[in-house]
């Protein structure tokens, strides 16, 4: 497991890392070392003890002994080959025993090895199956996104609990769909999309706080929440999961609209049942940043969407000039996120218009943080 003097070479032995065998370590009466001490600053009772617990790590240790492991775990993981690959194996192992469940130093030497490998799919793999600290999420979805590895719906649980964002209690498929539909909605993987937002100073080598105290690391982490986090607790908010439709880019035929002699028969004007509609709907209009209005329409998510139409304050419904029936829905600035949940599922419809301030807006133009929605 561990690199020791014999085995480091032409390595200098003042790495305090090494394990010298040759120290004496009796059995005894055990006092936990202070935290950063080197193997050969421990007593000889605390050098068998060591000894004795590095055979079977998953055990619990004094933070001493877990410490120096790390430590020498990131010497092998540059030495590369076969002592890499004997960390990359155990480092799983230790994640999943409970005497380091929330050990920030492990989840640190865990990012550090597959970054140090470039391996994306283990990285995310590992981010699906363990549970991190809050605050290595930022950069390790970075590193994930550096390494063209997509957001998975396994991830969405820990990561939410982790940003305190509302905990999905939907399927996997479910979120699967969500996801689909945000990346349709964006034009571009959400990791890649962020990455991409953040420009190229995220990208610069940044210091890496390595367990080694003499290691000296740097490599890109870009810190994602801040452009993430909107992202996705608008995708973790939806309501109604057991009756979620489809997404319309999951769906071609959804998104075939409804001729204008199939249209449902409700006279224009009329309440519906359950609309937070005003008595002054204009009112509403006029205080309005965003209006969307959507015509009637065959899709299988269309009476998903027009029940949420009508709990939005201030929805219409009217007719045009041809006799089309007309859902005119209005969003205050402090009010987008539930527009981005319609836009999801409208943004495909030919019937569907958007208005800012008064002026239409082609679809091209709209999409988060556009600059034609301020």
């Amino acid at each position: 497991m561990f690199l020791n003097v014999s085995d480091a070479g032409a390595r200098e032995s003042s790495d305090y890392t090494l394990i010298d065998t040759t120290l004496a370590a009796a059995a005894a009466s055990l006092t936990a070392p202070a935290p950063g001490l080197a193997y050969a600053g421990f007593s000889s009772p605390q050098r068998a003890a060591f000894l004795a617990w590095a055979a079977q790590p998953a055990q619990a240790a004094p933070a001493a002994f877990q410490h120096l492991l790390l430590a020498n775990a990131e010497v092998r993981l540059l030495a590369g080959g076969l002592p890499a690959d004997q960390i990359h194996a155990i480092l799983p192992l230790l994640a999943a025993a409970p005497p380091w469940q929330g050990n920030i130093p492990l989840a640190r030497t865990m990012l550090l090895a597959y970054w140090l490998r470039q391996d994306g799919l283990h990285l995310r793999l590992w981010l699906e199956s363990y549970s991190i600290p809050a605050q290595l999420w930022n950069i390790a979805l970075g590193c994930q996104a550096l390494l063209a590895e997509p957001l998975s719906a396994e991830q969405l649980p820990a990561l939410a609990a982790a940003w305190r964002l509302p905990v999905p209690a939907a399927s996997p498929a479910v979120l699967r769909l969500r996801l689909n539909s945000l990346q349709s909605t964006l034009g571009q993987e959400p990791l890649a999309y962020v990455l991409a937002a953040l420009g190229d100073a995220a990208q610069q080598p940044v210091v890496w706080r390595c367990q080694h105290r003499d290691l000296r690391l740097a490599f890109p982490q870009p810190n994602m929440r801040p452009l993430l986090e909107p992202l996705l607790a608008d995708l973790l908010s939806l309501s109604d999961d057991a009756a979620l439709p489809l997404s319309p880019s999951t769906n071609a035929e959804a998104q075939a609209d409804l001729p204008a002699d199939d249209a449902p028969p409700p006279q224009p004007g009329k309440r519906t049942k359950g609309s937070k509609q005003p008595d002054d709907p204009s009112r509403e209009l006029a205080k309005a940043h965003l209006i969307l209005e959507f015509g009637a329409s065959r899709s299988d998510v269309f009476a998903y969407v027009l029940r949420q139409a009508q709990k939005q304050t201030g929805f219409q419904q009217i007719m045009d000039e041809n006799r089309h029936i007309v859902y005119r829905v209005p969003f205050r600035r402090s009010e987008m996120r539930r527009f981005w949940q319609l836009w999801d599922y409208v943004q495909n419809w030919s019937s569907m218009h958007v208005y800012c301030e008064g002026r239409e807006l082609d679809k091209w133009q709209i999409y988060p943080y556009s600059q034609y929605l301020r």
